[in-house]
């Protein structure tokens, strides 16, 4: 039953299907039919089977192959009871007809809306039963896109489900496989353009009251998708204009156009509250058929949630006018990866996750990204990015069209926001560009928006190693790189970054407060490299972005800031920044920051630097570079450890502030390198802006053509002043070092340096600046101010004493230093280095220059003034430093020998107490071991103080210092003297001397400033001497000064080549050789002015001037160096006066360069001093001052007032001298061709060949002035002055020079050597000189000359030495004129018997007598004739004479007062040549005789017998004198040492000769030189005997003495020089007075009238006093005169009377010579030789060469009274014969000494007691010298304190001491003399062998002296003179004496005829006596006597032989014998 109940239910249900089949069918028949205007077909009754639903109008069918109905109780797969399966479904459709199929649907939906309302129950029972499946869906879309395409859609195992809880509906449709196709029909290969496959499941809810999409989930997987290449090209995706999207109103956009919305709020709110996407294993492929490319995009996971709760509270107030539901939006992709053809990867994706929550607070989201990798290559997807830009541009240009600008609403609501991005690695290959790559580890962003009461805004950036490469490598994926290493080619690399920032906006209108910005960020590990690849590559990424929305931003940003006020604060922090440019040409540069800190604020922003350094990498070879620290960076060119840079806002300040360490190491190859980077920087910033702003580079280029065109006539609009920015910088330490070559370097140094500038002034302040060159420390600065001010009150002040400047304000630089110092070293050569440097900076110049060089050159601006002022300055050279220690070392030896000393009398002193103790017990080898002991303590004492000998006292550096102090320098600046014309103008007239060029010059230096500047002190020292070179104290100067260089020729440039390296090479820099050129117009004021310089300072100067010559270097011209006068010719130009007050020079007379007390003082008081070119003129007071430590110290003798000293300088040149612009300097390599053998000489024609120098010294200015010239000489003055000349005329030796001091330069030509020609020329109207022979001024002599004229001429020489080594050459100097004009010259001797007095002026007690006095004197002195001369002068000129004297009224006086004046004058100057002689070390030269060696015994023959040498005080074996003294003077002096014997000598001839010897001898044929010519005019001369009173006046008409020299001749075998002196005096006139003369006791002198001395004179018998007169006879009265100036008339005349009447008298004066001219040597012949040598006759040989005197009296008429006989033999006796009486005591001394010698046998014995001697009186001359100095310095101590009685007590001692010194010293000095001389008698006759007589054949004639008077008439009378007593009458008068060399006479007496006739009244004999027989034959003699004299024995005369022979006649006699007259 129940089975049967269950088969009938069954057939109930089948029964009811069939009917409810059949009623479907029919009712969705029909609805198809009325609403689809479809018709439905179903195939089967039973089965629904061929179901096919066809749109006829659309041609659109739907078939389904089966259907059924099926429930899971079947089919366990199902999952409802129900379901309602499909077999196979098939879609036909057509899109181009497919647009009316939705329309009748849509409007039947509209209209039957609420008939498909369903209950939820029902629904909910449905949803639970039934199911829908689906076999297998085929869907044909025919037409896509053209006609010609298909897309095929087959869907597999598809089912709906249906869900329903009452509210929702739930459907889920299941899709397991889904393929798609989309065909195109064609003849392309691409027949596929599209096809996917993938399995989807759709979950979707419902809600079913609201009837809204509650929920949807959408799972795919297994999508895989292929794109060919067809779809792109053709219509499917361009949507046409059928198919056009519409615009769908929205109400965003209906509701409120004007409110702005947010987009995607819309899109957001029509989504269901819950979305979920889920993809998993996608495979895109894109293909190419065509180029057989092909991408391939797989991504296992796409994960999309969404979620919104409409119940909870809203997110209020998200914008202005809406509020947004809480809801979470999520997105995950996972292992996403695009790979090429080729299965390279370009995209892999590991993790994308993004997320999105509004909660009722807030709006948050979040992003995060892990591993993504992408390789982009251009050229796989170039193709496929132009499909898809071709796509992408037409699509989004029909929708552009429609599309309005979007404005964002403002969110009012939080928003927080966060992102994560790690491990990220983009490369980009370009195919135009090199590839790059941009990589990094995370990215971490946090950012909030909130709103409370403000806006509120704040953020975080956290970047975890930021990479970007570049280069050809870019693109592989590498580790990263080592720490502190940096990988070439990556552009930027940033281990982390940190960026916290906030920013605040207050809320409301009025609210007052501004926005607020705070940010904080954090870098470490930045590097950055720039290089042309990263430019190029940055410039295609910006060229690739869009530009357009960066500009709008900007606006908007601008306008913002422009329009809101806003305080900021930012805190930027970077550590290990490196920044690095690379050059493919140079390598590398690197900065490197170690912290870089930024903190900035609205009003202050401060940025600090902690270690950055900038380096270079030469070349780049290693692929990584290390990143070291700054301190460990190996030679940065840039070092600095600390930088701060603060700007302040507010008042525009900038402070920069440089901390300890700034070091910069420059170098041309290193500038050349950073040049390069910039070049590179520069390029690549161009090419950006070019890129970014391609519109604004064309007017960028066009803006500075614009400014130059501007016309200058239109004055630009006034712009608003711009406020300048105040700068300040502060610079610790610095350190700058400049490599100008590989081994030449320049190297400053700073310390505390401030720089600031307010407005339109800059100061500057450094407390020590210090600049080296090649390591050595040279100019040091301290206390260094720069300002530059706009204006200063002081410098209009300055200008004020130039009235011709325009220019009243000018900017100024004022520099302020407290000290600079300049410090060169030892032979370091600065000129190398600064020469590099110069050609450093002209090729920096060059480098630099730019194009606005090429430009038309525009008036400069007038520069601005100069204000220096420096405190202390000071220059040095330093010395050689083992000269230093040489010198300190040899001071410390002498101290050390005195100490030794000293400790060795203590221990002597000790070892004589032990003695004295112990006696004989004391061992001897204890004494040995103390001395050996002290000996070793005294080395070790020294070289303990050798060690400390620089511990206390610093060593001694400086070899020259120049030091100034209060140095104050203003250079003015005008516009009156400010461009090339203005300047050229200047120069011309500055140098008006100079020819100026008629084509101008062409000038690349030129400049002219007025000057003003004042010194304090000037002082110039050399090493540590205590004198100064130069010393000027209060130095003002001002003037103009113009410095001009002229540019050079082409072949006046010289190029300098620079070593750059590769890859420059070398660098030729052009330079100007012309020198620059000074023009000066100077005037200052010297309150004090001293010059010091010895001969003791040359070695010194040496040493300096080859310090100067490595200070400037050589022109590169290889012509010969000018000297220093030449070249300061050349460089220097116009005038300079010069007011000194006091003005000083000292000449140091000693070779102790520290000596302070030896030196010749020149003195000028209120000297004016002008220099112009070729003169130099002195006005002022001059005083030579000798200063001495003595007491002669100050002894002014030469005083000069009002003198005008004029220097004229005459250079011989070839040219022009003065046309220095003619001088053309020329490179090596432009020399012009010279002939063979002559070098090259660029200053050929400006080079001095000698000069003329022309000193004129002019007294005759009148100031007013009282004072006198006058001149005052002590004999030890004169003795100074020998020594003083002997140092200045010393030869000094070379001074490191030669291979050892590597100085081979040819040593340079002194001054003195340049002289030709030097003439003087004197004018003074009166001269007064004084000579004393000693201080106490007790002797002297005083000469007065009224006016007088001196002029005189001298001629240099220079000769070369003989021989092979290379000599100095000998400088000749030789007199060629001389001229002096004297007036009223006369002369006194004067003696005081007062003690020494302090002052040298004379002593109002000195007893001054009159010597000589004449009205005039000339002296003329003519240059040597020449050969030619010399015979024309023989032939018809003999008045010719190289010295020309002529006296006019020559007045002498010779009394017993001036005689022991005289003799003391001389004995003074004869004792100090003794001792000076004696103290010689040529005392005992050439004596040193071997007693072993015999002397030759001279030759028995005559004529070849050896004249017997000279007396043993001859010369001959003293000494031998001056090469260059004439004989005449040997011979005077000769006479003078043997003033002694007061006795003349003459040889006698054999038998008496008519013709003298002495007339014979001075014949004229041989005389080569007539040298001297002496002539005098009324002379006279008054004489005064001692015992008699009255006077003889002698005079002369006219006189003349003749001196000449003949040729040498041969005298035996003997070469001798013969001189010869004539004298001739005509008018001879001898006067005596007949009484005592009055006028002795006052002190005159009776002189002659000119009337009564000239001869020829007409007589005028018209005076009284005419008549008085006897005329010219002998014994007539003359009138005389005690003042010349007035006549006799007006005086208190006195008579005197003719003794001798006019005569006249000749004396003949023959010497000869052993001294012969070289010169005249060498042009005689030697001697004959005859045959008949023995047959000679002896006295041939005797008569040879004879010293002769022959004095001859023709005619003398003498008339004499007994008083005047008297007088006369007074006279002679003792004045004219008189011997002092010292010389007999001389005499026996010297006898008694030659007796010792004679005993004593042994010479050495002799010569070491000599020597001890020598010893003990130079001692003594040392200890006066040293006494004479502590009294120096005792009274210069007492000028100080006069009233000291220590000192004054010592000064009395050491002057008593002084005085015993003297008398020993002159005791010892004559013994010394006489031993002396006593010993070269007796060295000479054991030479010899001979005693002191020699035998007669042996002997020979040394000296004759003849007296010859022709006729004399000797008149004797009475007392009154008148009346005759007796009558002397001579004729014939003969006498001779003839001296020997064995020291015997021969005297000769001839008388021709005499007789004496008596006179008196009454006188019976007439004729008294005379001859028997008369003789008037000149060879009859009416007496003669022979007598030969030999040596005095024991002092008493001995006569060998006498021979009377007498004619003698009657003698008569008067009647008184008592009356007969007796001859006397």
């Amino acid at each position: 039953m129940p089975l049967f109940s269950a088969l009938l239910a069954l057939l109930l249900v089948a029964l009811s299907a069939l009917l409810g089949r059949w009623f479907v069918v029919r009712l969705a028949t029909k609805w198809c039919q009325r609403k689809l205007q479809a018709e439905l077909k179903i195939g089967s009754f039973f089965w629904i089977q061929n179901v096919s639903l066809k749109f006829q109008q659309h041609q659109q069918t739907v078939e389904i192959d089966s259907l059924w109905i099926s429930s899971k109780l079947l089919s366990h797969d199902l999952p409802r009871y129900v379901a309602l399966c499909f077999g196979e479904v098939r879609i036909r459709t057509d899109l181009q007809k497919v647009s009316g199929l939705f329309a009748p649907f849509s409007q039947s939906t509209g209209v039957h809306q609420k008939e498909l309302s369903f209950s939820p129950s029902l629904l909910k029972i449905f949803c639970q039963l039934f199911s829908i499946h689906v076999d297998s869906i085929n869907i044909m879309v025919l037409k896509v896109a053209t006609s010609e395409s298909l897309w095929h859609i087959q869907i597999r195992e598809s089912s709906f489900l249906l869900d329903s809880d009452g509210k929702r509906l739930k459907c889920e449709v299941s899709l397991n496989q889904i393929n798609s196709k989309v065909l195109k029909s064609g003849q392309l290969e691409d027949t596929c353009l599209a096809e996917l496959s993938l399995a989807l499941k759709l979950y979707v809810e419902v809600g079913i009251s609201s009837r809204q999409l509650k929920a949807i989930s959408v799972d795919m997987w297994t999508l895989h998708a292929e794109l060919h290449e067809g779809l792109f090209h053709s219509q499917l995706l361009r949507p046409g204009p059928s198919l056009a999207p519409k615009p769908v109103p929205c109400p965003e956009v209906t509701e409120n156009l004007a409110e702005p919305t947010l987009p995607g709020l819309y899109l957001l709110q029509q989504l269901p509250d819950q979305v979920k996407v889920k993809m998993e294993i996608t495979s895109v492929v894109l293909s190419m058929n065509s180029q057989k490319r092909h991408l391939n995009w797989t991504l296992k996971l796409l994960h999309f949630l969404y979620h919104r709760d409409e119940d909870q509270l809203p997110l209020r107030s998200f914008t202005a006018n809406s509020d947004m539901a809480q809801m979470s939006t999520e997105v995950l992709l996972k292992d996403g990866l695009l790979l090429s053809q080729s299965r390279q990867r370009i995209v892999c994706l590991n993790s994308l996750k993004a997320s999105v929550q509004v909660t009722t607070i807030d709006f948050s989201a979040s992003v995060v990204l892990n591993t993504c990798i992408v390789h982009y290559r251009h050229q796989e997807f170039a193709q496929w990015l132009h499909l898809l830009a071709l796509e992408i541009q037409e699509s989004s240009s029909s929708g552009f069209k429609q599309k309005k600008k979007r404005t964002f609403p403002q969110i009012l609501a939080p928003i927080i926001f966060s992102t994560s991005i790690s491990n990220v690695n983009v490369s980009i290959q370009l195919g135009d560009t090199p590839p790059f790559a941009l990589g990094f580890n995370s990215i971490s962003l946090d950012y909030q928006h909130l709103r409370p009461q403000s806006i509120h805004q704040r953020g975080v950036l956290t970047v975890d190693h930021l990479c970007w490469r570049v280069g050809s490598d870019s693109h592989i994926q590498r580790a990263p790189h080592p720490p502190n290493m940096h990988v070439w080619g990556e552009a930027l690399v940033l281990d982390s970054l940190t960026l916290q920032g906030s920013y605040n906006q207050p809320l409301g209108l009025s609210s007052t407060q501004s926005d607020t910005l705070f940010l904080d960020c954090t870098i470490r590990g930045l590097q950055v490299e720039a290089s042309d690849t990263c430019a190029q590559c940055l410039s295609r990424i910006l060229s690739l972005m869009d530009t357009q929305s960066g500009k709008s931003a900007f606006t908007r940003e601008s306008s913002f800031g422009e329009s809101v006020s806003l305080l900021w604060k930012v805190d930027l922090k970077v550590e290990d920044m490196n920044l690095f440019t690379l050059s493919a040409l140079v390598g590398a540069s690197e900065v490197r920051l170690d912290t870089l800190t930024v903190l900035g604020s609205a009003e202050t922003s401060t940025v600090g630097v902690q270690g950055l350094v900038l380096a270079l990498v030469k070349s780049v070879t290693e692929k990584m570079q290390p990143c070291c620290k700054a301190p460990d960076i190996p030679t940065p060119v840039l070092s600095l450890s600390m930088l701060s840079i603060t700007y302040h806002s507010s008042i525009r300040s900038l402070e920069v502030q440089c901390g300890t360490g700034l070091t910069l190491l420059w170098s041309p190859p290193d500038h050349m390198s950073l040049y390069q980077h910039i070049l590179a920087t520069l390029h690549c910033r161009d090419l950006l802006r070019a890129t970014l702003f391609p519109e604004s580079a064309p007017l960028l280029a066009l803006e500075p053509p614009v400014t130059v065109s501007e016309p200058e006539g239109l004055l630009p609009e006034p712009s608003p002043p711009k406020r300048l920015l105040n700068l300040t910088l502060e610079v610790s330490t610095a350190k700058l070092t400049a490599f100008v070559a590989e081994d030449k370097f320049i190297t400053l140094t700073a310390e505390s340096v401030s720089l600031s500038r307010h407005g339109g002034s800059l100061q500057a302040y450094c407390p020590e600046l210090a600049a080296g060159f090649d390591g050595n420390s040279i100019f040091h600065f301290k206390e260094m101010e720069v300002q530059l001010l706009p204006e200063l009150e002081e410098m209009i002040l300055h200008r004020n004493p130039f009235p011709g400047l325009q220019t009243l304000r000018n900017r100024v630089w004022l520099l302020s230093l407290g000290s600079v110092s300049v410090e060169f070293p030892y032979q370091y050569d600065f000129s190398r280095t600064l020469d590099e440097a110069v050609g450093v900076q002209k090729w920096l110049k060059g480098l630099h220059r730019g194009t606005h060089a090429q430009a038309s050159p525009s008036p400069a601006p007038l520069p601005p003034d100069l204000l220096l002022k420096v405190q202390h300055f000071s220059w040095v050279f330093l010395d050689d430093v083992f000269e230093v220690k040489l010198r300190d070392n040899y001071e410390l030896m002498k101290d050390e020998s005195k100490e030794s000393a000293k400790r060795l009398q203590l221990l002597d002193a000790k070892v004589a107490a032990l003695r004295k103790q112990h006696g004989e017990l004391l061992p001897a080898r204890k004494i040995e071991e103390l001395y050996a002991s002290l000996e070793h303590k005294n080395i070790e004492i020294y070289i303990q103080r050798s060690r400390r000998l620089y511990g206390n006292t610093p060593m001694r550096r400086a070899l020259l210092t120049w030091s100034l102090a209060g140095l104050e320098l203003v250079a003015l600046a005008d516009a009156s003297f400010h461009g090339p014309e203005r300047v050229v103008e200047q120069v011309q007239e500055l140098d008006p001397g100079s020819p100026f060029p008629a084509e101008g010059v062409d000038l690349v230096i030129q400049w002219c400033r007025m000057l003003k500047c004042s010194v304090k002190t000037f002082l110039v020292r050399i090493r540590d001497y205590p004198r100064y070179l130069f010393e000027i104290r209060d130095w003002r100067l001002m003037g103009r000064l113009v410095g001009t260089e002229q540019s050079g020729q082409p072949c006046s440039r010289r190029r300098q080549i620079l070593h750059l390296g590769l890859p420059w090479g070398n660098v030729a820099v052009e330079r100007n050789m012309p020198p620059l050129k000074f023009y000066h117009d100077f005037r200052s004021e010297i309150f004090q002015y001293t010059v010091v310089w010895g001969p003791c300072w040359d070695p010194a100067w040496t040493l300096i001037s080859q310090s100067l010559d490595l200070l400037t270097k050589p022109s590169a011209d290889p012509s010969p160096p000018l000297p220093w006068w030449d070249k300061s010719r050349l460089l220097f130009h116009g005038d300079w006066y010069m007011d000194i007050e006091q003005a000083n020079l000292h000449q140091l007379a000693t070779e102790d360069p520290y000596n302070t007390t030896e030196n010749m003082h020149w003195e000028w008081s209120h000297l004016s001093f002008h220099w112009k070119p070729g003169q130099f003129v002195f006005k002022g007071d001059l005083d030579v001052n000798v200063r001495t430590a003595s007491k002669y110290d100050d002894c002014c003798f030469l005083h000069l007032p009002d003198l005008c000293m004029t220097l004229d300088l005459q250079w011989l040149c070839h040219g022009n001298p003065h046309d220095h612009h003619s001088v053309t300097l020329r490179a090596p390599e432009f020399l012009p061709e010279v002939p063979l053998g002559q070098l090259h000489d660029s200053y050929r024609a400006f080079r001095s060949e000698n000069l003329n120098l022309s000193i004129k010294m002019d007294l005759t200015r009148h100031s007013g002035t009282i004072s006198q010239p006058r001149i005052l000489l002590y004999s030890s003055t004169l003795r100074w002055m020998q020594n003083f000349w002997a140092t200045w005329t010393s030869v000094t030796r070379p001074i490191c020079r030669g291979k050892l001091f590597n100085n081979l330069k040819p040593s340079k030509k002194k001054l003195g050597q340049h002289y030709k020609q030097l003439s003087y020329t004197a004018i003074f109207p009166q001269l007064q000189v004084h000579y004393w022979a000693s201080f106490a001024q007790q002797r002297g002599v005083q000469i007065e000359c009224s006016q007088g004229h001196v002029f005189t001429r001298g001629t240099q020489r220079l000769i070369p030495q003989a021989g092979t080594v290379m000599r100095r050459l000998i400088s000749d100097w030789s007199v060629t004129q001389m001229v002096s004009d004297l007036s009223q010259v006369t002369v006194h001797l004067m003696a005081s018997p007062t003690e020494e007095n302090a002052d040298h002026c004379l002593d109002p007690l000195v007893t001054k007598t009159h010597l000589l006095s004449l009205s005039s004197l000339t002296y003329q002195r003519h240059s040597n004739r020449t050969a030619e001369e010399e015979l024309s002068t023989r032939v018809g000129d003999p008045a010719f004479h190289t010295h020309q004297l002529h006296l006019v009224d020559l007045r002498a006086s010779w009394t017993t007062t001036n005689r022991d004046i005289a003799f003391g004058l001389y004995d003074g100057y004869k004792k100090a040549a003794v001792l000076k002689r004696n103290l010689s070390t040529e005392a005992l030269k050439g004596l040193k005789i071997e007693p072993q060696m015999p002397a030759k015994k001279p030759k028995q023959s005559v004529l070849t017998s050896v004249p017997a040498p000279p007396p043993v005080n001859t010369p001959s074996f003293s000494g031998q004198p001056d090469k260059g003294s004439s004989g005449g003077a040997y011979m005077l002096q000769k006479l003078i040492e043997e003033t002694d014997r007061f006795v003349v000598f003459t040889e006698e001839e054999s038998g008496v000769s008519d013709q003298l010897c002495g007339i014979a001898a001075c014949q004229t044929d041989d005389i080569y030189n007539r040298n001297c010519l002496i002539e005098l005019v009324n002379c006279q001369m008054v004489l005064r005997g001692a015992e008699t009173e009255g006077c003889v006046i002698v005079s002369a008409a006219k006189a003349q003495l003749l001196q000449c020299q003949h040729h040498p001749a041969w005298y035996g075998d003997t070469l001798k020089q013969k001189t010869s002196w004539t004298c001739l005096l005509d008018g001879m006139q001898y006067f005596a007075t007949t009484e005592s003369s009055p006028t002795e006791q006052d002190g005159r002198q009776l002189w002659l009238e000119v009337k009564n001395i000239e001869e020829h004179r007409q007589r005028s018998l018209d005076s009284v006093q005419e008549l008085m007169e006897s005329g010219q006879a002998v014994g007539g009265m003359v009138t005389t005169t005690t003042d010349w100036n007035q006549p006799a008339e007006a005086q208190q005349a006195q008579q005197v009377q003719r003794i001798i009447s006019r005569c006249s008298c000749r004396m003949y004066y023959i010497s000869y010579s052993h001294d012969i001219d070289p010169e005249l040597a060498t042009q005689i012949k030697p001697p004959e030789v005859h045959e008949n040598q023995e047959k000679e006759d002896l006295l041939k040989k005797q008569e040879g060469a004879v010293d002769t005197f022959t004095l001859i009296h023709h005619e003398l008429e003498i008339s004499t009274n007994p008083a005047q006989y008297a007088m006369i033999l007074d006279i002679v006796n003792n004045l004219l014969l008189h011997v002092e009486p010292k010389r007999k005591e001389h005499s026996e001394k010297k006898q008694r000494v030659r007796f010792q010698l004679e005993i004593s046998s042994n010479p050495e014995e002799q010569r070491s007691s000599i020597l001890h001697l020598q010893e003990a009186v130079r001692q003594h001359v040392a200890q006066i010298r040293q006494l004479e100095k502590q009294i120096y310095s005792i009274m210069k101590s007492l000028q100080d304190d006069s009233k000291n009685e220590n000192l004054l007590d010592l000064n009395q001692k050491l002057q008593l001491q002084l005085n015993q010194e003297k008398a020993n010293l002159q005791l010892e000095s004559e013994e010394l003399n006489i031993l002396i001389r006593c010993f070269k008698d007796f060295q000479l006759q054991q030479a010899n062998k001979m005693e002191l007589r020699k035998q007669q054949e042996d002997v020979s004639v040394v000296r004759r002296t003849e007296f010859y008077f022709a006729q004399a008439r000797w008149r004797l009378t009475e007392e009154d003179g008148q009346l005759g007593i007796a009558e002397l009458e001579l004729q014939r008068f003969l006498y001779s004496k003839v001296n020997k060399s064995d020291d015997t006479a021969e005297h000769l007496l001839e008388l021709g005829w005499f007789t004496m006739n008596n006179l008196l009244p009454n006188a019976v004999y007439k004729a008294i006596l005379r001859p028997q027989s008369s003789c008037q034959s000149g060879r009859q003699l009416a007496l003669r006597l022979f007598s030969k004299v030999r040596p005095p024995v024991g002092g008493i005369s001995v006569k060998e032989h006498f021979e009377p022979f007498s004619s003698l006649g009657k003698c008569g006699a008067s009647h008184h014998p008592a009356d007969t007259p007796v001859l006397p």
